[in-house]
């Protein structure tokens, strides 16, 4: 903790601090899309059999000069919503069905076959889909699911993978492979050759994405003071929803598949190239026992802020003095057990983990086919992305002035109240139901902002990003296990109601067994995390107390 002290001196608050904010911003705002692309990517438009009329009667269709509709009518029978069936056609051409006289809803004893030349698919909307493009309608309907699945899988590797990788090896190195992947990667997938290939770069994007998620935020925390915790978390939040409200209007521009994916994917060519010019996390440098190399990144920081005597004065020896506990002996003392075996590491991930699980379970299962929310998926989306503005806005002064546990409870107990109400109205009342879901959309907003917060000052600098990783696979987890229980509603009308509506407000229980964090200093190491936790259990004296309080600069 004594590190806010040393970032002090070279600057907490200046022009560098600056700088990586405005990158983190930019690269939330380019990476929020990634989980909810495919909802435009892979769209299913109207379609219907391709029509080919019998060549013995194609004198008849010349004579006549059909329209696509008197074609459509004599090829495709009607389904019960009249609207042309999308997946059978007539095996032979009724030619009956022109004379005006004649029902076509009097069609269900004539003989029919599967669409054995293809679909034909409504353009108006979407140009282009992996949908259309690999034909995967009707019996091969379930194979779009695929890619949002191998994605999610991404997820769930690269997540815990990633956030160890970068506590053994740093911020900085994962963070450039990890940008320069992604690029590489999304404009392979803007063109790939079949759905194979296009699900392996999916899983590999999103193990890519996850990666620079989880860092890229730990690395700016790590380089500033507790006074910009607040404004970064809410700039980064706030960034996000207008990279969601965004990809909406992007979308509707870029109706081709291929565009999209390429303009997700060309910015991060950009980012790996600044990444190389970002320094490593001095703090993340002192607690693994670096001190000649955090050093010279603190110089660094110091010349771009303008403080160039102090850059030219700062020695190791300063860093070594100012520590108060060996930092040598920290970084060579964790290991990836010490997450199961460590009673307070243990209890703090677990319970945190509930409640991670319960939320994103509850609200993702509606993102993530959010057709059934409203009947222009382009407004949804862009009203889905404004709505979090002012509620993340709303988490700078909570962020500031509130206790975190109280206020955790009151989002975790509306979200669910707003799950249950959208899941109980009907279909038809889409307007009553996409209203209820945004204003819950809100309150999840709120949360993901006060959670991050209240993550990073729960976990110490030593295995913030392994804990990280772990949250981000119970994330993933509970998306994918979401999205199979609303699959289930065919069969349990009311589980997936149930499930996502009770979970969070159940999940509360869980706040009862964390600390308050609020204006206590973050903790550097395992054994500051073990202070902490003695000191709300008030099993601490006076001195181990003040000495756990002192570098407080909330």
């Amino acid at each position: 903790m004594a590190f806010d002290e040393i970032l002090h001196h070279v600057g907490d608050s200046g022009r560098f601090q600056v700088w990586m904010i405005a990158l983190l911003n930019m690269l939330s705002m380019m990476s929020s899309p990634h989980d909810i692309m495919e909802n435009f990517t892979a769209a299913i438009p109207a379609h219907h059999c391709s029509v080919n009329l019998d060549n013995s009667r194609s004198e008849i269709s010349t004579a006549m000069n059909l329209t696509t509709e008197a074609m459509i009518k004599v090829s495709i029978p009607m389904g019960p919503n009249q609207k042309p069936e999308q997946c059978r056609r007539f095996r032979h051409i009724q030619w009956q069905f022109l004379d005006s006289n004649i029902s076509t809803t009097n069609s269900t004893e004539l003989e029919t076959e599967p669409c054995l030349d293809g679909w034909t698919y409504d353009r108006s909307v979407f140009t282009s889909t992996i949908v259309t493009e690999w034909d995967l309608v009707c019996d091969f309907q379930s194979f779009r699911y695929y890619a949002q699945a191998t994605s999610l899988a991404g997820h769930l590797v690269a997540g815990p993978l990633g956030g160890f990788v970068s506590d053994r090896f740093g911020r900085k190195p994962l963070l450039m492979v990890c940008s320069l992947a992604y690029g590489v990667l999304g404009t392979c997938c803007a063109f790939a050759p079949n759905f194979f290939f296009y699900c392996v770069l999916k899983f590999l994007l999103s193990a890519s994405i996850s990666a620079v998620l989880i860092n890229s935020l730990i690395l700016v925390l790590e380089e500033a003071s507790v006074q910009w915790y607040a404004i970064v978390i809410v700039l980064n939040g706030l960034f996000a929803s207008i990279g969601l409200a965004g990809f909406g209007v992007l979308a509707y521009v870029l109706s081709d598949w291929h565009l999209l994916q390429l303009a997700s994917a060309l910015p991060y060519f950009i980012f790996s190239i600044l990444y190389c010019w970002v320094p490593e996390s001095p703090r993340w440098l002192m607690i693994t026992g670096k001190t000649e190399q955090a050093w010279k990144e603190l110089q660094r920081i110091a010349s771009i802020n303008g403080k160039k005597e102090i850059a030219q004065n700062l020695t190791t020896e300063d860093l070594r003095s100012k520590v108060k506990e060996d930092v040598n002996s920290t970084g060579k003392h964790f290991r990836i057990k010490n997450i199961i075996i460590n009673p307070v590491i243990r209890k703090t991930v677990l319970c945190k983990s509930s409640i991670t699980f319960a939320v994103l379970f509850s609200i993702f299962g509606l993102l993530l086919d959010i057709q059934v929310l409203g009947k222009n998926i382009f407004l949804t989306q862009i009203l889905l992305g404004v709505i979090d503005i002012p509620s993340k806005s709303l988490t700078y002064f909570t962020l500031k002035y509130s206790r975190r546990r109280p206020l955790i409870t009151f989002l975790l107990i509306a979200l669910g109240s707003c799950m249950i109400i959208t899941m109980i109205l009907s279909e038809e009342m889409y307007v009553m139901r996409l209203t209820i879901f945004i204003l819950g959309k809100g309150f999840y907003a709120a949360f993901t902002c006060i959670n991050l917060a209240y993550c990073n000052e729960l976990i110490p600098v030593a295995l913030r990003s392994t804990v990280n990783g772990v949250f981000m696979l119970i994330a993933r987890l509970a998306i994918v296990l979401s999205a199979l229980t609303l699959v289930t509603r065919k069969y349990f009308v009311h589980l997936p109601m149930i499930l996502c509506g009770v979970l969070p407000i159940v999940a509360t229980i869980n706040i009862y067994f964390l600390p308050e964090t609020f204006n206590l200093p973050l903790v550097d190491s395992i054994k500051d995390m073990e202070k902490r936790d003695r000191l709300m259990n008030k099993n601490i004296n006076k001195k181990e107390g003040q000495d756990f309080l002192e570098t407080t600069e909330c």
